[in-house]
């Protein structure tokens, strides 16, 4: 989702600033294709860092590989509409893509209706995620970005579902892509 989903900082211009004193970004040698995603940080908002596990398994100092490369289509391509694949149990997310500003890649809609928690921790608790990113080619082959993973609706039968301290609550990650 996305995230979807899916945030991106690599090698490549990143000892130049813009304007704005970000990155910047020459998108002229840039072009679609499938990329190698990784999430570089996470920030949960949601239930004390219990989510940054599922984004950073082996925990906050060790970036982690998405299980499926992630297609970014060129910008003469735009606007396109496709499913991506994150990891289990975010697969077949639909996504709108779009670069209004001809460089910032953003990516929306992917909504899981239904994803499971965990039956360990939270029985048969399922919640509602929606994945929106915004993806920014730093280079010809690497990118870098930001997702934003918003959960809400917690329910199940058992009672053993979360409490949101907000609704919906947050969970921000921040990715990096190179080309495959």
């Amino acid at each position: 989702m996305w995230w979807l989903l899916l945030s991106l900082a690599c090698s490549g211009g990143k000892d130049d600033a813009d304007a704005d004193g970000g990155p910047a970004s020459d998108v002229s040698e840039w072009s679609g294709g499938n990329f190698q995603f990784q999430t570089v940080d996470a920030e949960d908002s949601c239930l004390g860092g219990a989510f940054e596990v599922l984004f950073m398994p082996e925990g906050p100092a060790t970036p982690h590989d998405f299980e499926y490369l992630i297609y970014i289509p060129d910008y003469s391509d735009l606007p396109e509409l496709y499913t991506i694949d994150l990891r289990d149990p975010f697969v077949e997310m639909p996504v709108s893509v779009d670069a209004p500003d001809g460089q910032t890649y953003e990516i929306r809609g992917a909504v899981m209706e239904s994803v499971e928690l965990g039956s360990q921790a939270y029985g048969d608790c399922a919640v509602t995620m929606t994945v929106d990113a915004d993806i920014v080619p730093v280079g010809k082959d690497t990118a870098e970005g930001t997702a934003s993973i918003s959960i809400s609706d917690p329910r199940g039968d058992d009672g053993r579902c979360p409490v949101f301290d907000e609704e919906p609550c947050t969970v921000a990650l921040s990715l990096e892509a190179r080309r495959d």
